[in-house]
């Protein structure tokens, strides 16, 4: 399970870097670049990502609102 405990941590990363562009908070440029590793980051586990992205789906939220046992309840792996 450590791939979707780095999932669910970046994708609430990515959120938090989304919200901070939108929101004017920070220097953008930092932000961006910081936004554009940590998208890199969650390619480089793509089984762990499938499996948090069906898990929201399923659960019918967000993907940075789903937690690892969330995803081990619902049968996903690292």
């Amino acid at each position: 399970m450590d791939n979707v405990d780095e999932i669910v941590a970046l994708l609430r990363k990515q959120a938090d870097l989304e919200n901070q562009i939108l929101n004017g908070h920070g220097t953008a440029v930092a932000t961006e670049r910081e936004l554009e590793a940590t998208r890199r980051r969650l390619l480089a586990h793509p089984q762990a990502l499938n499996a948090v992205l069906q898990t929201a789906r399923a659960l019918r939220r967000t993907p940075d609102t789903v937690s690892v046992r969330d995803v081990t309840d619902f049968g996903g792996s690292n």
